[in-house]
């Protein structure tokens, strides 16, 4: 009995496999489809998984570079000789990490607006609010067959980027009590440790089965 006890304890304290931790951190995309009456109303529901679980991604955060999320879903219309693109919808999630209170701080700008969703103590926990389903409300808007395709980028944020970011805010609509995100961002920028490490850059997609909108 005893002996059972110990491996039992050997087997919770050994390491995950590299197998198992690599499932454990698989990116995951999902477009969660409404139900059939209301597909030609209601957009779809579009959630991640571990989009931040990288360990590049994580020491350039960690070292103050930004890292910015973008998505982008496009509606098909399936036809007899060539699909015809329907519409499409892009949006950013931005993330950065800022050492003096060691804080994650989530935003998300799409069609000219943006939320803040705080800080967050972990990267694990700013990297679940990103992939908290998100319906950006693109849909069909006549009969016919359909599918999703989306595409999401996970970019490392640069210091010309940061210039755009900064114009898109200043020349963009302002609203009482809104902070402008790149103010917290170059907070926390580590610019000589960034700069040895580098950028990165990593590309997914996901796309639906057919469905029909009558």
């Amino acid at each position: 009995m005893r002996r059972f006890a110990v491996l039992v304890a050997l087997c919770i304290a050994a390491p995950l496999s590299p197998r198992l931790a690599a499932q454990r951190n698989e990116v995951k995309l999902q477009i969660a489809l409404p139900a059939p009456p209301a597909l030609g109303t209601e957009g779809p529901a579009i959630a991640t998984a571990n989009l931040l679980a990288d360990d590049k991604t994580r020491q350039l955060l960690r070292s103050g570079f930004p890292a910015r999320i973008h998505y982008r879903l496009e509606l098909w219309q399936k036809r007899r000789w060539f699909d015809h693109p329907e519409g499409r919808t892009e949006w950013d999630m931005l993330v950065s990490y800022d050492p003096t209170i060691q804080r994650y701080t989530v935003v998300r700008t799409h069609d000219n607006e943006l939320e803040n969703f705080g800080g967050f103590a972990t990267v694990t926990s700013a990297d679940v609010r990103c992939g908290v389903p998100y319906r950006p409300g693109l849909h069909p808007g006549k009969s016919g067959k359909y599918y999703y395709n989306l595409i999401v980028d996970v970019q490392t944020l640069t210091e010309s980027d940061l210039d755009a970011l900064q114009q898109w805010w200043l020349h963009g609509p302002s609203a009482p009590g809104k902070v402008n995100p790149v103010t917290t961002i170059r907070s926390g920028l580590g610019v000589l440790l960034s700069r040895v490490l580098g950028g990165d850059k990593r590309h997914y997609e996901e796309r639906t089965n057919v469905f029909s909108v009558r």
